[in-house]
């Protein structure tokens, strides 16, 4: 509300728009709730009593027993996650989605095995060796990570286990198609990668029944109903997770390869804008997404993410688009009036506006940091070096005219510098240096092969000694393999093409075009045909 009131007085004095740029906010009580101790614990203690309140359902076994078996399980859960998962332990609310994930399966896997008897289909009883334990490990690896997925298969048939009457047939029959579960929905992209996940998981299942039911001598009508119900299984639980998966995307604010994908998609009203309005920006977007998506593949980050945040990364050039090099005029150079200062100025203002326009246009969060964090808090070299040039001549100058050292303004650095923060990731570092070496690749003359390669590894050297990096969690080897696909893509895009022949021109006859004119014959009359060889006059003999 001050700030409200500041804002209305200046422009009341006629120095501010009464306008205020929109900026990501800062840190509020979900932030705090998310990181703190406190919550974690009473999540974990909930989660004990969920588990001793499903254990407790319906058996007949001792409640002291229960409860010991309900700790120990949450005990191995505090012990495992942050030894394999620690994403999720740092973020609740992460915690909460992995853990809901865990119990849900778990209390219908105990559900299926309560009422297993009364549930039948044509007659079949439904198998209590077959129940769904892949729908929970599908939703983590999706969701979080194939790791989360993983320890969820694990951690689900383990609480099956414990709390159902199973044998260790039935545990590995589970584990298996969790781990299954985890597997094959890695790097899920389409809805049809889904369902033929849920196909794969089906398989699983049925060959873990078919062992199961040849140990237990079953009968071939009961065998042949289980094959067929481990296939539905896997392509039912398939279809669920689709359906569901929307809904825990928006709760938890989580962004799956396939919505990354959707985002991606060109006819997005913003970069239509772009393409339209900053056309030399809009070809940079795309070509900084190629790169990005190659070197992410390469060292196993997620590639989706890198190519949607590659086509809005730049939108804060729409706000003045003709000050940035690659949309302006061939024979006009705005800053050719401005100084360095406030030549450096705009270009650095690209970053907020670009913050602004997409929190304006609701782009998700993961969009915005990009957008913040693709420069880092790097140097505006070309108008830093300006800015020193015209200093270092004002020096000269003032000699002449005998104006003093003191008087001449000095150039900070500070003031030719993004306002940061340096990349927070490995997708966002990626976007950053193939950002860098995209735009300064336009310099290159005649690109060879070693001419990229040095130029490449220039471009890595310089933001490594620069400090961009440091938060970013990239290893040395993942850089390395970054610049060799960084080189590898730059070349297929700068290659060479020939020069085609030009067709030569005959040279104009210098005869004047009187003389050139042909003798015009009469329409009536035909072509005289060319004198034979026995109409010549033959010669005399002698």
């Amino acid at each position: 509300m001050i700030k409200w009131f500041k804002i209305k007085l200046l422009a009341q004095k006629g120095l501010s728009c009464g306008k205020t740029r929109r900026q990501s906010a800062d840190e509020t009580w979900q932030d705090t709730m998310d990181s703190s101790p406190i919550m974690r614990w009473l999540l974990m203690a909930l989660t004990a009593v969920v588990v001793f309140r499903i254990g407790s359902w319906g058996s007949s076994a001792d409640a002291y027993e229960i409860l010991v078996l309900s700790l120990m399980a949450v005990a191995t859960m505090i012990i495992l996650i942050p030894l394999t998962v620690r994403e999720i332990w740092q973020s609740n609310q992460l915690l909460l989605l992995f853990i809901g994930m865990v119990l849900i399966n778990f209390l219908l896997n105990y559900a299926l095995q309560i009422y297993d008897d009364e549930m039948t289909i044509g007659g079949f009883p439904i198998p209590t060796l077959l129940v769904p334990c892949a729908l929970a490990p599908m939703l983590a690896s999706i969701l979080i990570s194939s790791h989360s997925g993983f320890i969820c298969a694990f951690l689900v048939s383990l609480l099956s286990y414990i709390f159902m009457p199973s044998t260790p047939g039935i545990f590995l029959s589970s584990l298996l198609t969790g781990f299954g579960a985890a597997y094959f929905c890695i790097r899920i992209r389409h809805r049809s990668d889904l369902i033929m996940a849920g196909v794969k998981i089906g398989g699983i299942g049925l060959i873990c029944a078919l062992f199961l039911s040849i140990l237990q001598e079953m009968p071939l009508g009961d065998l042949v109903f289980q094959a067929v119900w481990a296939i539905a299984l896997g392509v039912i639980t398939a279809l669920f997770v689709s359906a569901i998966m929307p809904i825990l995307e928006w709760m938890f604010e989580r962004i799956t390869d396939i919505s990354w994908l959707e985002l991606s998609d060109l006819n997005h009203p913003l970069i239509r804008r772009l393409a339209s309005e900053a056309p030399g920006t809009y070809h940079h977007s795309i070509n900084v997404a190629r790169l990005s998506e190659a070197a992410a593949d390469t060292i196993g980050a997620n590639s989706a993410l890198c190519r949607a945040c590659c086509y809005f990364h730049d939108i804060g050039k729409l706000v003045k688009p003709q000050y940035f090099i690659e949309n302006a005029q061939v024979d006009k150079n705005p800053h050719d009036n401005l100084t360095p200062s406030m030549s450096a100025l705009i270009i650095i203002s690209h970053v907020k506006e670009g913050v602004s326009i997409g929190i304006k246009n609701g782009l998700r969060q993961a969009i915005i940091d990009v957008i913040r964090e693709h420069h880092g808090n790097s140097l505006v070299y070309y108008f830093y070096k300006r800015a020193l040039q015209q200093k270092e001549d004002a020096l000269e100058g003032g000699k002449i005219m005998g104006i003093r050292e003191e008087d001449i303004p000095e150039v900070e650095e500070e003031s030719f510098r993004y306002p940061g923060p340096i990349p927070q990731s490995r997708e966002s570092a990626i976007i950053s240096l193939a950002d860098a070496i995209e735009s300064s690749s336009r310099t290159l003359q005649n690109p060879t092969t070693q001419r990229i390669e040095d130029h490449v590894k220039m471009i890595i050297d310089s933001r490594i000694n620069d400090g961009q990096l440091e938060e970013s969690h990239l290893t040395f080897n993942e850089l390395s393999l970054i610049r060799i696909s960084f080189t590898r893509t730059l070349k297929s895009m700068l290659h060479a093409r020939i020069e085609y022949p030009k067709d030569k021109k005959e040279p104009k006859s210098k005869v004047p075009k009187e003389l050139r004119r042909e003798k015009k014959q009469p329409k009536d009359s035909a072509p005289q045909p060319a004198a034979k060889m026995e109409d010549q006059p033959a010669r005399p003999e002698a």
